[in-house]
């Protein structure tokens, strides 16, 4: 018996989703910018039909390679991903085609709006924290057995109390080693946020994560390039970003950019852990610059003054109790009742 023959509807860009159009249970409402000229596809805020207090973000993706890569990988994953658990990463629930035959993904709650477009509004502490919170979020990831395999700005987001969102579409399961697997990209990353043993078809590392973290830090810290395959970071010194901030301190900064986008895996910090650790501790040198200054008065003793002071009672303590040890104990006969005034004359 002879199968019949089957085309799929031809590559195309997403067709804006009116406001209204149900998908499924939800109800589209405005279009999200990401800041991106170049991604898997795009952003809605979404309501659900019969209780619009429960809100979604939609991702409406291209109809090309990359979104079916998506969409293979989700219904691969589905169950797992919904065991991860972390308030910070955010992993789509369900997904359909829209009528005009493009794939699409619902990510439950409310999850603020992709980072990129509100950068305006950030210090470059408050960057660097956001970076922070990515490491540790992806901390708990690692040790619930996944890890970043692809890094897409566009699924970091920053939710209305200033906390960063990973929208969990590029986490994949940490490969054995011995049975690499999912070596491919599917979420249309693009080549600056991939490290150069994934271009060159090695599976997604821990070490590769760093990569791709490294690359997301520098364009959050340094500026952006679009360019013709897709956003890419600066890569210029910080003191032409941030003049106003300590030399020291960029130089500081820089330097750990450098090893996380290092060429060779073994020279970049050993995994977001670390990343994390030397992020947190930079920001630690960056608020003590009031200290720097000028310490503000306290009213407590310094350490060192407190150490010294307990020294001398001690001391002092050791000194009586030699005495007394010395002058033996005082008759009771001798010992009087009160002890009279000092008049010592003339």
């Amino acid at each position: 018996m002879r199968m019949p023959n089957l085309s799929l509807p031809p590559p195309a860009a997403p067709v804006p989703l009116d406001e209204g159009m149900a998908l499924g249970v939800w109800r589209v409402r405005q279009p999200l910018s990401d800041g991106e000229q170049a991604h898997a596809g795009q952003w809605y805020r979404a309501e659900h039909g019969r209780a619009s207090e429960q809100q979604a973000a939609v991702l409406v993706l291209d109809r090309n390679d990359q979104g079916a890569g998506v969409m293979l990988r989700y219904a691969d994953q589905a169950g797992d991903l919904a065991r991860l658990q972390h308030p910070q990463i955010a992993v789509p629930s369900d997904s359909g085609v829209t009528p005009h035959g493009h794939p699409y993904l619902i990510v439950e709650g409310e999850h603020g709006s992709p980072l990129l477009p509100q950068l305006a509004e950030l210090t470059l502490d408050q960057r660097v924290t956001l970076l922070v919170e990515l490491c540790e979020a992806l901390r708990s990831a690692h040790q619930q057995g996944w890890l970043l395999a692809e890094l897409d700005p566009a699924m970091i987001w920053r939710d209305r109390q200033g906390r960063l969102r990973l929208m969990g579409l590029g986490l994949a399961r940490i490969p054995d080693p011995t049975d690499p697997f999912d070596r491919g990209l599917s979420l249309g990353a693009a080549p600056a946020f991939v490290a150069p043993e994934r271009r060159a078809g090695g599976p997604p590392s821990l070490a590769s994560e760093v990569y791709s973290l490294g690359a997301f830090a520098q364009g959050l810290l340094a500026g952006w390039l679009e360019t013709s395959a897709g956003l890419a970071p600066r890569r210029e010194l910080l003191a032409a970003a941030w003049p106003a901030q300590p030399v020291a301190e960029l130089q500081a900064l820089e330097a750990l950019l450098d090893a996380a986008l290092s060429n060779h895996p073994e020279q970049r910090p050993v995994g977001a852990e670390a990343l994390a650790d030397e992020l947190r501790a930079w920001l630690g040198q960056s608020g003590r610059r009031e200290l720097a200054a000028g310490p503000k008065a306290s009213p407590l003793a310094p350490a060192g003054a407190r150490r010294w002071w307990w020294l001398g009672v001690l001391l002092a303590g050791l000194l009586v109790s030699a005495w007394l040890l010395r002058s033996g104990p005082v008759p009771a006969s001798d010992t009087p009742a009160t002890q009279p005034a000092s008049t010592h004359a003339g």
